[in-house]
């Protein structure tokens, strides 16, 4: 059975005492909704820096819940780093998209306001809404164990997209003759990689024609027509598996 998880990064580090105090939320969800107590053990995961998995013992000092630190293990970047690039999408598709991008270990979640997105919000609506994107984020890691949440960028339009920027392998979910089977691409070698999933409707022709002419791959994830959530998470869990099962094979031979 898994140990309940913390966002360290949430946390106030009490230097030189490998302690850190818990901020009030995730006390409460501690001690009222996962049941611990006092002496319980929880496992830390801070993904600052080089990455650290922290097991430590549930203590209490006053009105504060403390996490002292009983042993800390070093967490190793995973074999392939994914970004991926997303067409906004109406809002509980983009969350479910954000919560499996935390569980599969998405690096980077980059959303893109396209002719065809619905939800459009304004620079005081997004600033509401990140919050709470970062906060599911967190909440995915947790419930996956990953120690590295996704980096989440503002939205952008698509005009504004650094390509220069995102990593050379490059490959995006296009209803297109041309596109090859997701099963037939094989990135494993890369190391990072770019993939771009448009939002309800897919990309426009002109918005098709940037992509391609920026060095993405066209790729087919089935004969099926897919929701861009459902497509979006579907290439991710593709592209991690293939890395995984990659990872093994050369760990057995």
């Amino acid at each position: 059975m898994s140990l309940p998880r913390i966002r360290l990064e949430l946390c106030s580090r009490l230097d030189g005492e490998g302690r850190w105090r818990l901020d009030e939320f995730q006390a409460r969800h501690l001690m009222k909704a996962l049941r611990c107590y006092e002496g319980a053990m929880v496992e830390g995961l801070l993904g600052e820096g080089k990455g650290e998995r922290i097991l430590a013992r549930v203590e209490r000092s006053g009105e504060f819940f403390l996490l002292r630190t009983v042993d800390v293990k070093a967490e190793e970047r995973d074999p392939l780093e994914i970004t991926l690039l997303i067409g906004l999408l109406k809002h509980s598709q983009f969350e479910s998209v954000l919560r499996a991008s935390a569980e599969l270990g998405v690096k980077s979640v980059r959303p893109v306001l396209c002719e065809r997105s619905v939800p459009r919000p304004g620079a005081r609506e997004t600033e509401g809404k990140m919050s709470r994107w970062r906060k599911i984020l967190d909440e995915g890691t947790k419930v996956s164990g990953s120690v590295f949440a996704p980096d989440l960028a503002d939205p952008v339009n698509f005009r504004d997209v650094g390509w220069d920027a995102l990593p050379s392998a490059r490959y995006a979910a296009l209803l297109s003759p041309a596109a090859v089977p997701l099963a037939n691409v094989d990135a494993r070698a890369a190391g990072e990689l770019v993939f771009a999933v448009g939002p309800e409707g897919d990309w426009t022709d002109s918005e098709s024609s940037v992509l391609l002419g920026s060095g993405f791959v066209p790729v087919s994830l089935g004969r099926r027509i897919l929701r861009a959530s459902t497509a979006a998470m579907a290439g991710c869990a593709w592209f991690r598996l293939s890395a995984e099962h990659e990872l093994q094979r050369c760990h057995n031979t």
